[in-house]
């Protein structure tokens, strides 16, 4: 055999993965629409400061709790346990092993929470509660994008990185990656195991980018560890 006719295969079987997708103009609307109205609200600004639970170094981030209208709540819930249980379909051909979770079977854990990122803030590495995170992009400004490419701090840089999202796993032992960043886009949604970690860097442009947060968690696999734990209590 020559070195022209070898064939070689080359695999990524282990790690964890991402899906990146689209939410709907309906989700859109009424996860943007609600957040302004809290941020417009000074009791609900008060209420739902949602910054002593987060890693963020943010001066603003809310929960949506009581926020949506029923009506709203359900749509809401719809889409995107419809989206997370989509994210466990996929293990099949990406991991090899079937963990697909029907949406009925899959909680939204609350409050969920919007991020409002200004200029020079940062999330620093963390991962989330739950089996599954996801954040959707509400606002992204097109000066955060372009700063990576036309800034003097950016522009000669191997890794320009201004606003980006990276996710991180594993040891760097050569010939693999420990990171992917990530420069989304409007109504863009990324799922992830919960416990990958990310972080998101800051930008200097004087702009604000829209964010949302959001855990799930398997219903049937979180009572199996409910009635797993009363076992061993009660031995």
């Amino acid at each position: 055999m020559s070195l022209e006719e070898r064939q070689f295969i080359v695999t990524r079987q282990f790690g964890p993965y991402i899906c990146r997708s689209k939410i709907s103009d309906e989700l859109y609307g009424i996860l943007l629409n609600t957040a302004k109205k809290i941020r417009k609200n000074k009791k609900t600004r008060k209420s739902n400061d949602y910054r002593t639970r987060l890693a963020g170094n943010l001066s603003e981030e809310y929960s949506y709790a009581n926020a949506f209208s029923k009506k709203e709540e359900q749509i809401v819930e719809k889409e995107l346990s419809w989206l997370a249980s989509m994210y466990t379909k996929f293990s099949k051909q990406v991991v090899n092993m079937s963990l697909y979770v029907e949406p009925k079977d899959i909680a939204m854990l609350k409050p969920i929470w919007v991020n409002f990122m200004k200029q020079g803030e940062w999330n620093p590495s963390h991962c989330h509660t739950g089996d599954i995170s996801c954040v959707i992009y509400l606002q992204v400004p097109p000066e955060i994008k372009e700063e990576n490419y036309k800034s003097k701090s950016s522009m000669r840089s191997n890794t320009p990185s201004a606003g980006k999202i990276e996710f991180m796993y594993g040891d760097s032992i050569g010939y693999c990656n420990t990171g992917v960043m990530m420069n989304p886009v409007v109504k863009d949604i990324f799922l992830f195991p919960a416990k990958l970690k990310h972080q998101v860097y800051p930008f200097k442009s004087k702009t604000e980018r829209i964010s949302v947060s959001i855990n799930f968690a398997d219903k049937k696999a979180a009572l199996q560890n409910l009635h797993a734990d009363g076992e061993r209590k009660s031995i």
